[in-house]
Formats: C-alpha cells, structure tokens, sequence
C-alpha cells in the first residue's frame, strides 16, 4: 500500500512538473474504476456492438430515401441516378441480412452463457447448503419415523444461514427452491438425513443433473450414497410406478461390492441423470448422509 503510494506520489510530481514546463497545455487526468469480466462481457459487448450497428443502418436508409426522393423531384436526373438507387437499396437489404444472422449467433451465445452463469451459481449454492446442513442439522429436534421424515426447511430459513441462490418456497414454508425454481428439502430420518432435489419439468434436467453430481462427488467424504429415482403417474388409471437407479456410496461407506462416488465415470453420471429425462413425470435425486 505504501509502495503504491509513492509510486502515485512520484507520478503526480513528473505531472506536476511538465505542466509547469507548458503552463499552456492544461490537462485534465481521470481515474476509470476498475471492472470484473464475467462469462456475460462477450455477448453483451456483441449485442451492444449490433445494436449500434443496426441504428447506424437505419439512419443510412434514411438518408438514403431522403436522397432518392430528392432525386425523383428532379426529373433530369432521375433517369441518370436510377441505378445507383437501386443498387443502394440491395446493399441496405444485404446489411440488416447480415445483422440478423449475427443477431441470432449473439442471442444463442447470450443463452449458454447465461446457462453457464446459473449452473456455477447453484454449484456454488448447493455446496454451501450441503455444508450447511452438515453443520446445523445435529442440533435440531428430530421427531421422525422410519417412514415420516422431519424437513427442516423453515428452520434453516429462520436462522437466515441459507446461501445466495437458495431461498424459501413459496407454496411451502418446509421446502427451498434454488435459482432454477426447483425444489429441494433438507431431512431427517432417525438414523440417518440428506437432501432431495426435485427437477420441474424443462429440457435442462440432465445439465442440472450433471452439475448436483459433481458437487456431491467433491463432498464425497461425508456422503453416505447418492441416487436418483423417477416417478410416472399414468393418465389412465393413476398409478405412480417408482423406477430407482443404483446408489453410488462415499468413501467411509463404499465397498469392493459397492460403487464409489469419489470413482463415478461420465457413463456413470449419464446412466443416473438418463431417469430424469424429458418424458419423466418427476425426477428427483437425494445425497444422504449420517449426522
């Protein structure tokens, strides 16, 4: 901080100096603040660049019509400049073809990026929630049974230790929602807990997917197993039939008999995140764990 210092001090005086060498030259010197790039800057920058593009076309056109009508007030010259106007015109048409096809590349690179940007964000909030649970959860009553679990989802929002992206849904104060509007449930059983995760129905199921298991394969230390299950009901006589896939056991739980998640392949995460498909009425995965 003090090297920094000296060396703006040091800096002001060769100013300082040069201007009194040419009082006639007055200048005027601007700190710009700094700023984070993020995934967003290329995309933006491009749509701001085709933005400014495409309104300096339309003020072309304009001209142009503007030069075109008064040439047709000129019958003289109307015959004369007929073909330049119609060049012209071919021109323009070729230009806002040509904004339109970047248009589009830059909207479709806008959407991975922001795609890109939720994924790190929940990676990033699930990480911490996981953690979190692991450190509260001890603490809180437990009054489940084998087949009804306590969910404390109201607990961990009034004690406001929920991370940024998760919050507190709004159609029930025991269960969260992440910055996909999925749900998720933090519960207890009375030997063990986890957290269940249910995917709405969207064509981005399996990236979510992929992105909860590679969080869970970074905790797998402190993981019992993870799985995933999907559930169909039948239109016609509506019966939900449950369709569970293996579990993949951390490290203090898995066997040469076992899968191991710390040892998940991307066939692997593929064959788990597959039950959670477009066509699946409900999708859900749970990490579990013994508090």
């Amino acid at each position: 901080f003090h090297a920094h210092n000296e060396i703006a001090d040091n800096g002001a005086d060769k100013v300082l100096s040069s201007e009194e060498e040419n009082p006639s030259v007055h200048k005027t010197y601007v700190n710009f603040p700094t700023s984070r790039k993020s995934a967003l800057d290329v995309p933006l920058y491009a749509i701001s660049f085709l933005f400014s593009f495409f309104c300096r076309g339309l003020q072309m056109r304009r001209n142009f019509l503007t030069t075109c009508t008064t040439l047709g007030t000129r019958g003289e010259k109307l015959q004369a400049d007929a073909t330049l106007c119609g060049r012209s015109m071919v021109e323009m048409l070729g230009v806002l073809a040509i904004i339109g096809v970047l248009s589009v590349g830059a909207i479709s690179g806008y959407s991975k990026a922001m795609m890109k940007y939720k994924l790190n964000k929940q990676a990033e909030a699930m990480n911490l929630l996981f953690n979190t649970v692991l450190q509260y959860i001890g603490r809180f009553q437990n009054n489940s049974t084998d087949d009804t679990p306590e969910v404390y989802g109201e607990i961990l929002t009034k004690l406001n230790v929920l991370p940024d992206g998760i919050k507190q849904s709004s159609s029930n104060s025991k269960y969260l929602t992440d910055i996909f509007g999925n749900s998720i449930w933090v519960y207890a059983y009375p030997s063990s807990a986890g957290i269940g995760y249910n995917f709405a129905y969207r064509g981005d199921r399996k990236e979510i997917c992929r992105n909860l298991l590679n969080v869970y394969k970074a905790n797998s230390h402190e993981i019992y197993f993870v799985t995933t299950d999907r559930r169909h009901t039948d239109e016609d006589s509506g019966e939900t039939t449950q369709e569970k896939n293996n579990r993949y056991y951390g490290d203090k739980y898995c066997t040469a008999d076992s899968k191991c998640l710390n040892r998940i392949t991307i066939e692997d995460v593929n064959t788990l995140c597959n039950q959670c498909s477009e066509n699946s009425t409900e999708c859900r995965i749970y990490v579990s764990f013994i508090p």
